[in-house]
């Protein structure tokens, strides 16, 4: 009888768990309706997509543009807006040091965010809208999570789709964040140091560009070749 109550206790405790589950996701769901709203008819989405707004905005910003500069980062990364759309505004405003600094925070809060949202809120809904190939990393991406992390962002930059692959694999926090920091700082510094004279060259040379992204994605696969073989059981 009373192995049966604590059976019974224990039923309880796992519905109420899965209740309050889908209460946080359905009112989190309504969290991002609401903000999506807010922004659209704000006109923020505009200014995001606008260099010159976005240039003379935080010309005039004073001491609050950091903080306002980070913000818009961390709001920009869901959109799928591109880093370069505020880093390159933000090389004519502070020093190349500067740019990486703000921008460095902002993309690690950002991705940070749809790290969080990916694994404990809406792991069920990423898991539907990822192609089969990327769920397929997910034992790669344990395996080596730093080092995966780190070749990861190297290759996919601030691409959102990275964190939500992230947060339903594996991988733990620690090795999220420090492989995050590590690997964003490549792109963010030839941004931030170059400014628009990266756009341009990737224009005027985009076979020195695949060229590049093809060398990441070597050195990718030659760790993957060279990494021992799992012990067969």
């Amino acid at each position: 009888m009373r192995t049966r109550q604590v059976h019974d206790q224990a039923a309880i405790g796992k519905i109420l768990d899965n209740t309050n589950k889908k209460n946080l996701r359905k009112a989190f769901v309504v969290l991002v309706v609401v903000a999506v709203l807010i922004l659209f008819f704000s006109g923020v989405f505009d200014f995001l997509h606008d260099r010159e707004k976005i240039e003379d905005f935080f010309q005039d910003s004073g001491v609050l543009g950091p903080i306002i500069y980070i913000l818009a980062f961390v709001a920009a990364q869901p959109l799928s807006l591109p880093g370069a759309a505020l880093i390159i505004p933000a090389t004519f405003v502070w020093s190349w040091w500067e740019v990486l600094l703000y921008s460095m925070v902002g993309g690690i809060i950002a991705s940070t965010f749809g790290f969080v949202v990916s694994r404990w809120i809406a792991q069920d809904w990423v898991r539907k809208r990822l192609p089969t190939k990327l769920l397929k990393w997910d034992r790669r991406l344990s395996e080596r999570a730093f080092l995966s992390v780190v070749v990861l962002r190297l290759i996919t930059g601030y691409a959102p789709a990275a964190d939500w692959v992230l947060g339903i694999s594996k991988v733990q926090m620690r090795d999220f964040l420090l492989g995050t920091a590590i690997g964003l700082v490549p792109i963010t510094a030839v941004l931030a140091i170059f400014g628009d004279d990266t756009v341009k060259w990737i224009q005027t040379a985009p076979l020195a560009a695949l060229g590049i992204i093809a060398a990441l994605g070597g050195i990718f696969f030659l760790w993957k070749k060279l990494k021992p073989a799992e012990a067969k059981t």
